[in-house]
């Protein structure tokens, strides 16, 4: 298991790596409960389409299914559950590896995280029924009561944060039904598997686009493969890497001018073109017609009005 690295598109970090910078680094700061205080400091600890999709959720129940459907590609280290009983919401935490006691830090940064993700959505700070870990406190037990405001019992069964049922029909502050459509699209597209290496470099693709750096050179660093070796291994497949990524480009203008209000110009920045009239001067060798006609003649007549 690999974790994406912030900052560094197409970068991973192993999953036992990340539980060392975070166990070690409590022990270097002589810091106990380093894995909440990192939380508190962050904030909410979602990044990229996951925080986009929460935040644009009708309601904060909405929002941890959104995030539990689609963690397993872009935050696998900590899964989450969520189960309701009697009037409560249970939100787990389920480390794979805490069966080692490898891992207490990251448990407590990630239910840390959740909390503040859950009162970011509904606008005012979250107080939970109850916490639960697996693991012993880390120091003195009292002290988290600064950070969570509730009981907190160790040694459980289950990394737990404990809700009222009644936080889950909570509105979020930030629901964009639009947006939340867009970020569900294109994470449905993204979650489907492919182990062959068309489908990684397509994935990879996807995930440069935005950025403006997405050539042989930096497809190649991601997939941590020789440019020249990408190329003949494409090459074999019938593939010419600048070829498949027009190709890739026309597809996605396709859809966002046809099934999202997305203006030209953020159409254009998704698909990675600097300037607007570049992208303009690619859709009509596609199309043969502007991006504006596209979407008047072949678009969802309520975004062509738009």
């Amino acid at each position: 298991m690999s974790i994406l690295v912030l900052g560094s598109p197409g970068k991973q970090l192993p999953y036992l790596g990340l539980v060392q910078v975070f166990e070690g680094s409590a022990h270097a700061l002589s810091l106990p409960r380093f894995g909440l205080e990192l939380a508190v400091r962050q904030g909410s600890t979602l990044a990229g389409p996951l925080q986009h999709l929460a935040r644009s959720a009708p309601t904060v129940g909405h929002a941890l299914i959104a995030v539990i459907r689609y963690q397993r590609h872009y935050r696998p280290a900590i899964p989450l559950r969520l189960e309701h009983r009697a009037g409560q919401a249970l939100l787990y935490f389920d480390d794979g590896m805490s069966a080692c006691g490898q891992t207490p830090q990251l448990v407590e940064n990630s239910v840390m995280g959740a909390k503040l993700l859950i009162g970011e959505l509904r606008g005012a700070p979250l107080r939970a029924k109850a916490v639960t870990f697996r693991h012993p406190a880390l120091g003195d037990a009292f002290g988290y009561l600064r950070y969570f405001d509730c009981p907190v019992l160790f040694r459980q069964t289950h990394n737990c944060l404990v809700l009222s049922a009644d936080v889950l029909r909570e509105g979020s502050v930030s629901q964009d039904a639009t947006l939340h459509a867009i970020v569900r699209y294109y994470l449905e597209h993204q979650a489907v598997p492919s182990n062959s290496l068309r489908g990684q470099v397509e994935r990879t693709i996807q995930m440069l686009l935005p950025s403006q750096r997405c050539t042989l050179d930096q497809v190649s660093l991601a997939l941590d493969l020789n440019p020249r070796t990408l190329q003949r291994r494409l090459a074999s497949d019938g593939i010419e890497f600048e070829t498949y990524l027009d190709g890739l480009r026309r597809r996605q203008a396709q859809q966002m001018l046809r099934t999202t209000p997305l203006s030209v110009g953020q159409v254009s920045s998704e698909l990675g073109y600097r300037r607007t009239p570049s992208f303009c001067r690619a859709h009509l060798r596609w199309f043969d017609m502007t991006p504006l006609e596209h979407r008047r003649q072949h678009g969802d007549p309520v975004i062509a009005a738009l």
